[in-house]
């Protein structure tokens, strides 16, 4: 079998390099490449033809995306795996990267057991993003940008995102703080684990992300006492002490006392 290939796209070395040692401390028979931005991947994919790309978003130039639509014109690299590498959450980038083709998502921070599972499980295959996930994706985008237009006469304080090791849930804020947030969450996404880190991405009214607080699960809480409840309540205690994002989640809930 030939040396598998890896290539790690992302603007900021240190990622580049962190990245890179866990990879090569996992895989030390694999060739592990780098690339600054998203040009330069695009030029080192032309010259080699690489098993897997992880790959950040949000860089200068060509993103992380764009490279994304490009490799999945090429020939090679219609179905190799490509995983996002990024801090980038919202529930619509997601959706649009799967449209593109992405194999898989990795939010920013990450622990290392979870790129080594990352690449355990993409590298050597070719899983190619089949075009029934590209249409549901299409029409969630649809179906979320009609929702944010009307008004809902029943609404909770905010939505919001729960980023976990799992993945992401989409949830509804019931009570928030400065220090704390409570979330509802479907128990069919998935749920959550006691004292894990998490990140929530909170919305504005338009769906744009207010803050993407740092935090860990402090409690679970299920809605209904039976084993069939539907919904879980999660509890996150904030860890963030950034003043502006404290800011930015002051300003949200005063809007909410206005509101109310």
């Amino acid at each position: 079998m030939s040396q598998i290939k890896v290539l790690i796209v992302d603007d900021a070395r240190f990622i580049r390099d962190h990245v890179s040692r866990i990879v090569k401390e996992h895989f030390p028979e694999y060739q592990i490449d780098s690339a600054e931005d998203g040009e330069a991947g695009r030029a080192q994919m032309s010259k080699e033809e690489y098993d897997l790309v992880l790959c950040d978003w949000e860089m200068p130039g060509l993103s992380g995306l764009e490279l994304l639509q490009w490799a999945r014109q090429q020939s090679h690299y219609v179905d190799i795996p490509f995983v996002m590498v990024t801090s980038r959450g919202e529930r619509d980038y997601v959706l649009q990267a799967i449209q593109a083709g992405v194999n898989d998502y990795m939010g920013k921070p990450f622990e290392d057991q979870q790129l080594v599972d990352k690449v355990k499980k993409y590298i050597g295959k070719r899983i190619e993003t089949s075009a029934d996930s590209r249409r549901k994706a299409a029409q969630m985008l649809a179906a979320g940008k009609t929702a944010a237009a009307k008004k809902n006469t029943k609404k909770p304080k905010g939505l919001a995102q729960l980023r976990v090791s799992a993945g992401m849930l989409r949830c509804a804020i019931k009570e928030i703080t400065l220090q704390a947030v409570s979330v509802v969450v479907k128990r069919e996404d998935g749920i959550p684990h006691l004292l894990e880190q998490v990140v929530v991405d909170i919305e504005q009214a338009s769906g744009g992300s207010v803050a993407q607080m740092n935090g860990f699960i402090s409690g679970l809480q299920v809605n209904e006492k039976s084993l069939q409840s539907t919904f879980v309540t999660v509890d996150v205690q904030f860890v963030d002490n950034d003043p502006s994002k404290l800011e930015v989640l002051t300003g949200f809930i005063a809007g909410l006392s206005k509101k109310g």
